[in-house]
């Protein structure tokens, strides 16, 4: 699919744009000045959030304040196998700050040793944290590791602990967003949770079957400015 073909794909393509977590940023080697681009790219587009790790995160809240864009850590990246007490000090400092989305990776570790009471206590923990502030939280269940069966368990974890978003993938890992997770996930939680897709977007045309779906949120790269560029789109 080509998008702006049409006067009704602009209204298709603002839907998209306002679903969009930026995470050009998330990145290994990120320095101020990406940081400080990401952000007025965010800003420009009125992308729904800009995802950093936690030591850009002062930088980032800052500079989004007051605007549509949130500023959303990434707690646990990229494995999840932290102390629980780790976890919910780095998002508390974050929250402090004037985070505005919590996505945390669940303890991988725990997971696959079947310990999913502890597993649901620590995504509870944050959600009660973040609840404080007025903050969601994404779980991430990194679905590149996991069966079908798998992806059942974490999805009623993140239910039972109260978690406002399943989300796919960190992008660090060996999974990328599909169309079979999010069917998957949608049909079997429907309401009671919402969907990101994370890991490998490749453009918007990806970003819109993923949120035709089901998913609420799309993550996004600089790929998605280039695009948007290439097509001439204005904001």
């Amino acid at each position: 699919m080509t998008l702006l073909k049409y006067p009704k794909d602009i209204a298709i393509l603002d839907d998209i744009i306002s679903k969009i977590d930026y995470s050009n940023a998330l990145v290994t080697n990120c320095t101020k000045e990406l940081l400080k681009k990401t952000c007025d790219e965010a800003l420009k587009y009125d992308f729904a959030a800009v995802a950093v790790f936690p030591t850009c995160i002062q930088y980032v809240a800052k500079r989004l304040k007051n605007s549509s864009v949130h500023s959303q850590i990434a707690v646990g990246f990229p494995c999840g196998n932290h102390f629980t007490e780790i976890k919910i000090r780095e998002a508390e400092i974050a929250l402090k700050l004037g985070v505005k989305e919590v996505d945390m990776v669940m303890n991988i570790y725990r997971f696959f040793n079947k310990d999913y009471n502890y597993v649901k206590d620590e995504v509870h923990q944050m959600v009660e944290l973040a609840r404080g502030y007025g903050v969601g939280v994404k779980l991430i269940i990194e679905t590149g590791y996991l069966n079908d069966a798998q992806k059942m368990v974490a999805g009623e974890i993140a239910v039972e602990a109260g978690a406002e978003f399943i989300k796919t993938c960190t992008g660090f890992g060996p999974g990328r967003a599909t169309l079979h997770d999010i069917n998957l996930l949608k049909n079997a939680f429907g309401n009671q949770i919402k969907i990101k897709a994370s890991g490998g977007v490749a453009s918007l045309e990806d970003a819109l079957c993923f949120i035709d779906a089901g998913a609420s949120r799309a993550a996004g790269r600089y790929n998605i400015i280039e695009q948007l560029n290439a097509i001439g789109y204005q904001p």
